[in-house]
């Protein structure tokens, strides 16, 4: 039998950590997939062999070391929690790595300067900065319009605030970056898509023509093409470089537009609304090539794979499905969502799928064998939208909660 201190002790070790442990402010991020030194591995060795030492302070202050190494600590704290043959090691070993766990995948950063709902998130591509936007309030089922309608650019390197963009009249819904990371451009409520100079700060134009919500956005790899889409069932095609409309997809969606995507090659665009069924459209010869039937009830987030063989959307159905699109059909139905899925994103080498539910939690699938990876906990309202950065070592979410949450993707 163990030692009934054991217990007591690993839970004053957790509770001590819960309340010391807070997400980075102002401080420059870690790598976390930097290979720790030789000096600190050794360190973990001895830590963990302290954890078996007959001296009570001994192995409280090995404790405490190993949650402050946190990821460099978690191979070795692992391994004697399963092979260690003193089975009080291996016990202690256990506890501690509940610790562990929680400080692996707590939020980086949080942060709560918007005073509205977070619909929109995305990371530059080129890794410098994090966007978010959004607008309005819900308590209990109630919608009120809200007052800040701000896009933010964050920095990542220390979380400060870059810029504050200003000029929508409603709330931001989606933000989408240009390649080069120098421009981005956000749809609104307030029935128009803005396209802005981050490093300025300023609105370079204003794309109109809908007549109802802008609620969704997508930019070519190229940077020539910007494609919306509307509560008014409509996706309008702007030049890039003019702001000028050219082209409108008809016909019409099936009811309001949640939410649009582009290819890779910029060839086909995805839309998905009011219904269950998403249309994948040809853009050269402006005809629906195909509809992609799988969900129960309405698909109302997209993304492409990079290489634009996949597609994974959300839906009203609490589920996320990982499309063939050379077949149509799915390829993994992702399960498990307590509410509905309003955020997907996937990694840039496609093998893992982001999303972002109702029940307040993102989650992390192995695009090829639907595995749910990983659950983070810590919102405590719904999640609008989620994003991974390119290089695959951070997730990102938005959240009913007014906040923004910054996650550590595993290696």
């Amino acid at each position: 039998m163990f030692p009934v201190f054991s217990v007591s002790n690993y839970r004053l070790l957790l509770i001590l950590f819960l309340l010391t442990f807070s997400p980075l402010r102002g401080q420059e991020l870690e790598d976390p997939n930097q290979p720790s030194s030789p000096e600190v591995l050794a360190e973990v060795e001895r830590l963990v062999d302290d954890l078996s030492g007959e001296s009570y302070d001994a192995r409280e202050a090995a404790g405490r070391r190993l949650v402050n190494i946190g990821e460099a600590a978690w191979e070795r704290v692992f391994e004697a929690s399963q092979s260690a043959s003193d089975l009080e090691l291996r016990y202690r070993a256990s506890e501690l790595l509940k610790t562990l766990e929680k400080k692996k995948y707590s939020p980086i950063r949080i942060w709560e300067e918007h005073r509205d709902i977070v619909w929109a998130v995305a990371f530059s591509p080129d890794g410098r900065f994090l966007a978010s936007g959004g607008g309005g309030q819900e308590l209990n089922g109630n919608w009120t319009e809200g007052a800040d309608f701000s896009l933010r650019i964050w920095n990542m390197k220390d979380g400060s605030l870059h810029k504050k963009l200003d000029g929508h009249k409603n709330a931001v819904t989606s933000i989408a970056w240009f390649a080069d990371s120098s421009r981005l451009v956000s749809s609104s409520s307030d029935n128009t898509a803005k396209i802005w100079d981050v490093a300025a700060g300023t609105e370079t134009a204003t794309l109109l023509g809908h007549s109802d919500r802008v609620s969704g956005v997508a930019v070519s790899e190229d940077g020539s093409l910007i494609i919306t889409g509307s509560w008014d069932k409509t996706c309008i095609l702007y030049d890039a470089k003019t702001g000028k409309a050219v082209k409108q997809l008809d016909p019409p969606h099936y009811g309001r537009i949640w939410s649009v995507a582009l290819s890779p090659d910029g060839k086909t665009a995805a839309v998905a609304g009011d219904h269950p069924h998403i249309r994948l459209w040809d853009l050269e010869k402006l005809t629906v090539k195909k509809e992609l039937q799988g969900h129960s009830q309405a698909a109302v987030a997209l993304a492409f794979s990079a290489k634009g063989d996949r597609l994974l959307s959300g839906g009203w159905d609490n589920s996320a499905i990982v499309w063939d699109l050379e077949k149509g059909m799915p390829a993994k139905v992702l399960p498990g969502h307590g509410g509905r899925v309003e955020g997907v994103a996937i990694s840039a080498d496609g093998k893992r799928a982001l999303t972002g539910s109702l029940d307040k939690k993102v989650r992390l699938w192995n695009v090829e064998t639907g595995e749910l990876l990983q659950t983070y906990d810590g919102h405590t309202g719904s999640i609008g939208k989620v994003a991974m950065s390119k290089n695959g070592k951070y997730a990102v979410s938005g959240s009913w909660d007014h906040s923004v949450r910054l996650w550590p993707l595993p290696k």
